[in-house]
């Protein structure tokens, strides 16, 4: 009896969240026939959205026009199982809807029914390195990650308490972005590149992205580094297309290492 009422008040649940709006379905386009199933069989006032295929891969692709297309909506609806559950941009587009409040369902591709999905967002944990004169511009873009892609990003220490050694504290940021599963960002400019200090020596499973601030050249040890990304500005891409070239390489990253995934 008392299972049978849980049921019902878990399906009255669903019901009530289930609510009228564009929902952006996310799936593999491998998987387009259950897609087409699941469409058929939305509730009264729920409408589908489908963004146009992605050709490029996730290091190529500037995520910008696909984050606006899901701001848009109200709600988004991914695939389980099939092609999509290996997806990247399945994972990329149900996390950012996620972390913004947005309602989110999981689509059965056998049974065909929609439930309110309860998954958890990935950990994205970041490390930034770079010379203290490019604070200001660090900061400017640590901002955007932190308040509009929802990265938690070590930028410095914030305050030393007596007896605190500024050093060890660096390596515990360091250390905790690691444990975490998380990436360290290289931002390489001239004046990183003068002070001498950009080593990531010790970082496990080389979790690093060089993000470059300007052309100045690269170092050896860190022009072997993937993916590189460029923020400074010429004329192919705006700053904010940049910076979520950044953006969509992180997420990238950290779900390749935490899933197998299909491109």
């Amino acid at each position: 009896m008392l299972n049978m009422l849980r049921t019902m008040l878990q399906k009255s649940y669903n019901r009530i969240n289930k609510r009228s709006g564009k929902y952006f379905i996310s799936h593999s386009y491998k998987d387009v026939q259950v897609r087409d199933n699941i469409i058929k069989k939305l509730p009264s006032g729920m409408e589908p959205f489908i963004f146009p295929p992605i050709n490029a891969k996730p290091d190529e692709f500037v995520s910008s026009h696909l984050i606006e297309a899901i701001l848009s909506c109200d709600g988004l609806i991914y695939l389980r199982g099939g092609h999509s559950e290996k997806s990247f941009w399945v994972a990329f587009e149900r996390d950012y809807a996620l972390r913004i409040g947005m309602p989110v369902y999981a689509a059965d591709p056998n049974t065909l029914k929609i439930e309110l999905d309860k998954s958890q967002s990935l950990d994205l944990a970041i490390f930034s390195t770079y010379s203290s004169k490019d604070r200001t511009q660090i900061n400017k873009i640590t901002e955007y990650l932190s308040s509009q892609r929802y990265f938690d990003v070590w930028i410095d220490v914030e305050k030393l308490l007596p007896g605190q050694d500024w050093f060890s504290e660096i390596k515990n940021g360091l250390d905790q972005t690691v444990r975490r599963g998380g990436y360290t960002v290289v931002f390489w400019s001239k004046n990183l590149g003068n002070t001498g200090r950009y080593s990531y020596q010790g970082i496990k499973n080389n979790h690093v992205l060089v993000a470059l601030l300007d052309n100045t050249p690269l170092p050896k040890d860190l022009a072997n580094v993937e993916p590189i990304v460029q923020l400074y500005e010429d004329a192919s891409l705006t700053s904010i297309h940049r910076l979520d070239n950044l953006v969509v390489n992180l997420y990238w990253l950290i779900y390749r290492n935490s899933k197998s995934i299909d491109l």
